[in-house]
């Protein structure tokens, strides 16, 4: 019988790709979370249970992991702007897996900056608080830490075209490497995991497809479109004006959500 399971965020990059990789496998069934009625259909069309649920809905979050083997559970700090209330989210999915019996909770996990550095990043230090309640809750799980994502260099730092007619990309790394991932590969790695319960019980696994820095990027994305795209050296505090933002007289979406967040 196919083992049913949970997946959050499943309109989203990561829950998407988890969605897509289990349902091209016969061994489970999903059962995808949204918190709209107006996605439902869409998700049933590509072969999933579609259930409307919400974090900050304990009834709703009791049905949707009811008879359920595993989960794959995603929040998302960008929406909500508060690491407590991230908190408080992760912890009421952890709460209500339980519950059901769920043998299986993959959680889409980060490193606490603040114990590692001495230095807030809210966005990581909730899933990592997540993540402590998580293990003491003595359901078996494994936390899965995405790096960088590929498909970034497409949204959110674009390259920039200059008014020589190459390109550069502005992100605040100097010569240090970047571990980064396409997002759309990770569905398989989530899949793998829960292939192999046993190996992967309690254990936090970091995703990384490469580890490179912002210029050899920039070489990779010059050779595969014979643009001429080149890196761009700024500090993390400094205000980085690019693309439609310069224009606006905005800062970046870089700096701007790195201030929200506690990091830079």
């Amino acid at each position: 019988m196919s083992k049913i399971i949970v997946v959050f965020g499943a309109t989203g990059a990561q829950g998407g790709a988890v969605m897509k990789a289990l349902l091209a496998d016969p061994n489970y069934k999903v059962r995808a979370v949204t918190r709209t009625e107006a996605k439902v259909k869409d998700l049933e069309s590509q072969g999933a249970e579609a259930v409307v649920a919400s974090f900050d809905d304990p009834e709703s979050l009791k049905k949707a992991f009811a008879g359920a083997y595993g989960a794959f559970v995603v929040t998302n700090f960008w929406e909500i702007f508060s690491m407590e209330k991230e908190i408080e989210q992760g912890k009421a999915a952890v709460d209500a897996a339980k519950a059901a019996g769920v043998k299986h909770f993959i959680f889409s996990g980060l490193e606490n900056v603040k114990d590692t550095i001495g230095k807030d990043c809210y966005h990581f230090d909730g899933k990592a608080k997540v993540e402590e309640y998580l293990k003491a809750s003595g359901m078996p799980f494994t936390s899965v830490r995405y790096s960088f994502y590929y498909e970034n260099l497409l949204y959110f730092f674009p390259p920039q075209k200059q008014s020589d007619g190459t390109f550069t990309i502005t992100i605040p790394m100097g010569s240090t490497p970047m571990d980064a991932v396409s997002v759309a590969d990770m569905g398989v790695a989530v899949r793998s995991i829960l292939n192999d319960r046993d190996a992967y019980s309690g254990k936090f696994i970091g995703l990384s497809g490469d580890r490179l820095k912002i210029a050899e990027y920039a070489d990779v994305i010059s050779r595969v479109t014979g643009k001429t795209v080149k890196s761009v050296d700024v500090s993390s505090r400094r205000r980085v004006r690019q693309g439609r933002g310069k224009a606006q007289g905005e800062t970046s979406w870089l700096t701007h959500d790195a201030r929200q967040s506690g990091c830079g």
